[in-house]
């Protein structure tokens, strides 16, 4: 099964979820989820379930591959390749 590499930028503590834009490569999504200092992850289950929902695939398929505990990650997304997830992506971007 093939998988495609995501960048993504987090804004966490927003009040809902919401894919933003795509600038210079990397995907912005607000993520409504209270950064935990102590854990430091920034939203990464939240993040998951949002883009698994989006996405229309189940949450296993969605690895973080670089960046647990920073804003800026690299996703593996497992079974679609760049421009299948930029197309189901696009309907939920802001303009």
């Amino acid at each position: 099964m093939s998988q495609c590499s995501l960048a993504i930028h987090i804004e966490p503590n927003a009040k809902r979820n919401e894919v933003l834009n795509v600038a210079n490569g990397t995907l912005r999504l607000k993520i409504a989820v209270q950064s935990d200092d102590e854990k430091n992850d920034y939203g990464n289950e939240e993040l998951i379930s949002f883009l698994g929902q989006i996405l229309g695939i189940a949450n296993d398929r969605i690895s973080i591959l670089q960046g647990k505990n920073h804003r800026i990650k690299l996703l593996g997304i497992d079974g679609m390749d760049l421009g299948q997830v930029m197309e189901k992506l696009k309907p939920h971007m802001k303009a």
